[in-house]
């Protein structure tokens, strides 16, 4: 299974619309369907936040990342001030 069907399958098993996680995720509803239809890919940025929207499951087996380089990666990455200023702002 390749990313995109990954979001679409753990969005709609968890019960969730394209509108709740793009909302989770700071971007666009239409942002998550050219995800989901394979059209774009997600930042980069945005991929700890995804996996741990979809329980860390959605995103780690499709990267063959485990879930504690994730954590880890998501405290580094809110310890650079831009990202933090935006993670803020999310909230």
């Amino acid at each position: 299974m390749n990313i995109s069907e990954q979001i679409r399958s753990h969005r709609k098993e968890l019960g969730l619309t394209q509108e709740q996680v793009a909302a989770y995720l700071g971007v666009s509803a239409p942002a998550v369907n050219k995800w989901e239809k394979g059209n774009t890919y997600p930042e980069i940025t945005l991929l700890p936040a995804i996996a741990k929207t979809m329980g860390n499951e959605g995103i780690s087996p499709v990267l063959q990342i485990s879930a504690e380089i994730i954590q880890q990666d998501w405290k580094s990455l809110c310890k650079i001030p831009s990202f933090r200023n935006q993670e803020e702002r999310r909230i």
